[in-house]
């Protein structure tokens, strides 16, 4: 009788076992009642007002890129307002640190109230070093043409004025003053061969052609005439199209503007520095 019983007894102990593993199973294997208990964020934790209470991470980090989706901004570089002669002030940028936010709602602690994040993007063109700019390094001038021509220097001179550059970077001619088209003020004038909208902006492009290269630049890529220009010596000219650049590199350390304007068929160009 007593070994009858005590398998009986250990009979019982095992399905008691089995039935609260059974039970265990059953709770996990619900839903995510059980993950969220264990898992998800604390009772009563908020992100900037909002409840995140039981969330997963997973659920954490959707939430939290919509957020950032709202507030997420681009620097924007200060600038010089051709209009009114005048720097518009730049506008730093906003970028959420999602991981980081979602590190500190998982980590929160009881009814703790958790901020975004933020990182603070500072432009890299400030008024402050439009305002420094200051000492000019180099004058060039040229005379050509009147009637379309003339305008069209003075559209793609207008463009280019007050064009800043980084240490490094690089002026691309087509870029600043382009496209050459009715919509942006050009016209027809003779161009090499006949006529042509924008005609005549290659003396514009000849000007700081010699301005860079007085000041020391750097240049990337320059073009002859096919036949020889009048209002440059021989081998002075820089011929652009639609697709053919003048290019320089500020080859200095410090921040440069192109000062630029023409009027009556004359252009002039002036590269200034910090």
């Amino acid at each position: 009788m007593a070994t009858k019983k005590r398998v009986t007894v250990k009979l019982t102990t095992i399905l008691l076992l089995l039935a609260a593993l059974g039970l265990v199973f059953i709770v996990l294997g619900a839903g995510s009642g059980a993950q969220r208990l264990f898992y998800g964020v604390k009772p009563g934790v908020k992100l900037e007002g909002v409840v995140m209470e039981k969330l997963l991470e997973k659920e954490v980090r959707a939430r939290v890129s919509k957020m950032a989706s709202a507030i997420n901004r681009a620097p924007r570089n200060a600038a010089y307002d051709n209009k009114t002669k005048s720097i518009i002030l730049e506008i730093p940028g906003l970028e959420v640190d999602v991981d980081a936010t979602v590190t500190r709602v998982m980590d929160a602690e009881k009814d703790e109230h958790v901020d975004l994040t933020v990182i603070i993007l500072e432009p890299e063109l400030t008024a402050d070093i439009y305002r420094s700019i200051s000492i000019k390094l180099s004058s060039f001038g040229t005379t050509g043409g009147g009637g379309g021509r003339a305008d069209n220097l003075y559209v793609a001179a207008k463009y280019m004025n007050g064009t800043v550059l980084a240490p490094g970077d690089v002026f691309s001619f087509n870029k600043a003053t382009g496209p050459r088209t009715f919509a942006r003020g050009y016209g027809m004038a003779p161009v090499v061969g006949g006529v042509g909208i924008g005609g005549g902006v290659c003396q514009v492009a000849t000007t700081i052609y010699n301005a860079a290269m007085i000041a020391g630049m750097e240049i990337i890529e320059r073009h002859p005439h096919s036949i020889r220009v009048y209002y440059v010596p021989e081998g002075r000219d820089a011929t652009i199209t639609n697709y053919i650049d003048f290019k320089f590199r500020n080859s200095t350390d410090k921040f440069i503007q192109i000062r630029s304007g023409a009027g009556g068929g004359h252009v002039w160009v002036q590269i200034w520095s910090q």
